[in-house]
């Protein structure tokens, strides 16, 4: 089995390198959410067969096996809290090559112009407060947080302030990459807890 995973940024028209298209044309089995799919839709073979990655993972990955190729489209590095690491675990001793497109905490730090070499990465995608919350305890000065419906930039701003974490700047970025939807914001905690 082998998979190629190719990182996408929220922007209309991706770029790949010569590689990844060829592993595209080649391919007839394709797979991401639904977002990568209105993303590249254009750019898959006729009767190619999509695979919906969708919750929960254990169907989507069923899916694959017995798969001899198959082309995953993912979010931003596929290899930073991102599907690659997934498909690692389940297929350790598959093939794999992996096109990653800036991850969305490097766009927000881009954007932003901040240099982010001592940034300290929480996923919250999924996950429970605890390495947040460490994060905070820690005095981490720039934290880049992943969030999901659950753990939005509300409900994070909202818990910093139930701690005393009011010290801190929060900078939102929406649909990065998206040359008419993106949306970079910088609040204070009471701000943000109030969006």
């Amino acid at each position: 089995m082998h998979f190629t995973v190719i990182g996408l940024s929220d922007s209309p028209s991706q770029w790949f390198p010569p590689t990844a298209m060829e592993a595209i044309a080649g391919a007839r089995v394709f797979s991401g959410g639904a977002r990568h799919r209105q993303l590249v839709g254009h750019l898959l073979p006729t009767g190619a067969e999509w695979i919906d990655i969708a919750v929960p993972l254990a169907d989507t990955l069923k899916r694959y096996e017995g798969r001899n190729r198959v082309v995953v489209f993912a979010s931003g590095d596929p290899l930073f809290y991102g599907f690659a690491a997934t498909l690692r675990r389940a297929f350790p001793e598959a093939e794999m090559r992996v096109f990653p497109s800036f991850h969305s905490l490097q766009t927000l730090a881009h954007r932003l112009l901040l240099p982010y070499h001592d940034l300290h990465a929480v996923s919250l995608t999924g996950r429970p407060w605890p390495a947040f919350d460490a994060a905070l305890i820690e005095g981490r000065s720039l934290v880049g947080v992943l969030t999901d419906r659950t753990h939005t930039p509300r409900a994070i701003a909202q818990r910093m302030a139930d701690y005393g974490y009011t010290n801190y700047r929060i900078h939102i970025g929406e649909r990065l990459g998206n040359p008419t939807l993106e949306r970079v914001r910088t609040l204070s905690v009471e701000e943000a807890a109030a969006t």
